[in-house]
């Protein structure tokens, strides 16, 4: 079976936030907020959750998640919940810069500057696969 790219990019959050606020702040706590999107699919992603908290990620050990007291909830966009908003905004320039870098994308062009960056790299944009 496939890995299930709701799985996959949870992994990746988790594993780019833990790695920013142990540089930034290692005594902050991770809260993390979903939309809804089904029953049975939010299911599916807080049982991988549970799954990642008990035996961790591929670059983050079950110890290294449990340092910043990972939380994990679903909204329901009805809700209006900013950073569900916030992440529907910036979602869409962001891709577009993935499936056409070398196009016109003044929207992504603000965005850029605020990626999260490692020795000059976009450390804060990972791609799969």
């Amino acid at each position: 079976m496939q890995d299930d790219v709701y799985e996959v990019a949870l992994s990746f959050v988790i594993e780019q936030a833990v790695m920013i606020l142990n540089e930034k702040d290692p005594n902050s706590e991770l809260a993390i907020v979903i939309e809804r999107r089904g029953q049975k699919e939010d299911k599916q992603l807080d049982d991988h959750f549970q799954r990642l908290c008990a035996r961790g990620t591929g670059k983050l050990t079950a110890g290294q998640l449990h340092e910043v007291s990972p939380t994990f909830t679903f909204r329901n966009k009805k809700e209006n919940i900013n950073g569900i908003q916030l992440a529907d905004l910036v979602a869409y320039p962001i891709a577009r810069y993935v499936i056409e870098p070398d196009r016109a994308n003044p929207a992504f062009e603000v965005l850029e500057s605020k990626i999260y960056r490692n020795n000059g790299n976009l450390g804060g944009l990972k791609l799969y696969p």
